[in-house]
């Protein structure tokens, strides 16, 4: 099939690039002052919510169930990520003695690095390294890594952040495994690794700089792309995305090379608030979708194939969004919680004990506290600050000074 010239315009919708060239999206040049200050006190959860007029038949249209989400947007199966770093990494991956040894993968929260890495590594048939226990760590152990490192073989570390622990004790394992993989003493590898635990990790270990790359930010263009390719494989007739108060388009049909009429910037607002991380905005952009009930609907026992009265999903505005924000008496114990989550991609409640100086009680209490705000969740053990909180938690903590990532 020809390809047209907007297509080969078109950016790459999974480009990897180092981590120099990142460039979050800027919010719309249009936005008002009204917007931006609405945007803000929604961030933080300050102030009087602004008064819109009621939407135009809001009674009826209801949330989609959960079923069609999954139709119209899934969790990504990582293999056109895993595909495009193949493309950044061919040069390296070819050279007999490469200058360095290891390329590391930075990526900001729920963006995938380490579920791309896993399947890179199936692909290119590399093994995989588990991460010490934290028993390890603590002890200062390298069993783990011993009993994993064949000569001569490559390998792959998905999630670098499961090696260490912001503690007296925690950082020996992590810093001898750098420091060894860095000398090419391990071979040839790739270490995928949270931004966050990035940042944390250059600024306590100050050994030499490797290869080090991560996934360019999604923008308006690359979010129209993706959540239209993730809605086109739900079934055999493009949905129409309409702003659910005024009916402008907010994602173009496929076959529109241009817009008929005025469009609506959620896809720029969304790319600005979510700082370009694909799975924050996913996150976002899922639970904003809705649709007029109908008695013929399918049900999903009925029919696997997702389907939609009319074939039109309805988008709340952007300014009608429930955002997660801090609560107003969020202090020192919030940020403690939510500043060791980030710098670990998630903890156990028994690992965030030995680590806060903070009583079970309290942290046990905050963490409730920020659940209830729609900020943190738990899943199984694990405790991680959710996407849709994840702008207002990292505007929180550098407004507090904490160290930042620098997506």
């Amino acid at each position: 099939m020809p390809t047209s010239e907007n297509e080969k315009e078109a950016p790459l919708l999974w480009d990897y690039v180092p981590i120099a060239e990142y460039k979050p999206p800027a919010p719309p040049v249009t936005q008002s002052v009204r917007e931006r200050l609405t945007f803000f006190r929604r961030l933080f959860g300050r102030g009087e919510k602004e008064q819109e007029p009621p939407l135009e038949g809001a009674e009826n249209i209801q949330a989609l169930p959960d079923w069609q989400l999954e139709c119209i947007v899934p969790t990504p199966e990582w293999h056109d990520p895993a595909e495009a770093l193949d493309v950044e990494l061919k040069d390296w991956l070819v050279q007999e003695t490469p200058v360095s040894p290891v390329v590391v993968m930075v990526g900001p929260p729920h963006n995938g690095h380490c579920e791309t890495l896993m399947t890179w590594a199936q692909r290119q048939q590399w093994p995989l390294l588990s991460p010490p226990t934290a028993a390890q760590i603590l002890a200062g152990e390298d069993t783990w890594l011993t009993k994993q490192i064949i000569e001569n073989t490559p390998w792959v570390l998905p999630c670098l952040e499961r090696t260490y622990l912001r503690h007296p004790e925690g950082l020996t394992v992590v810093r001898r495994f750098l420091a060894n993989a860095y000398a090419g003493n391990l071979g040839r590898g790739i270490i995928g690794c949270d931004s966050w635990a990035w940042a944390f990790l250059r600024h306590v270990w100050r050994g030499r700089v490797p290869v080090t790359v991560t996934l360019q930010a999604f923008d308006e263009t690359r979010l129209a792309r993706h959540f239209r390719d993730l809605a086109d494989a739900s079934g055999d007739r493009p949905l129409r995305f309409l702003q659910s108060d005024d009916g402008r388009d907010v994602l173009l049909p496929p076959e529109a090379g241009k817009a008929s009429g005025e469009t609506s910037n959620f896809l720029q607002l969304l790319a600005a608030h979510s700082r370009g991380i694909c799975g924050v905005a996913r996150a976002i952009w899922r639970a904003n979708l809705q649709s007029k009930p109908d008695e013929k609907l399918t049900d999903k026992a009925d029919d696997p194939v997702c389907r939609i009265a009319n074939q039109t999903v309805w988008v709340t505005p952007w300014l009608q969004m429930a955002h997660p924000g801090l609560p107003s008496g969020a202090g020192r114990d919030e940020a403690f919680v939510l500043h060791t989550l980030l710098l670990h991609n998630g903890l156990p409640l028994e690992l965030m004990q030995r680590l806060l100086p903070l009583s079970p009680g309290r942290i046990m209490g905050t963490l409730i506290y920020l659940e209830e705000s729609g900020l943190v969740a738990q899943d199984e053990t694990v405790w991680q600050v959710t996407p849709q909180g994840y702008p207002a938690v990292r505007h929180f903590l550098q407004a507090g000074d904490y160290l930042v990532d620098q997506f």
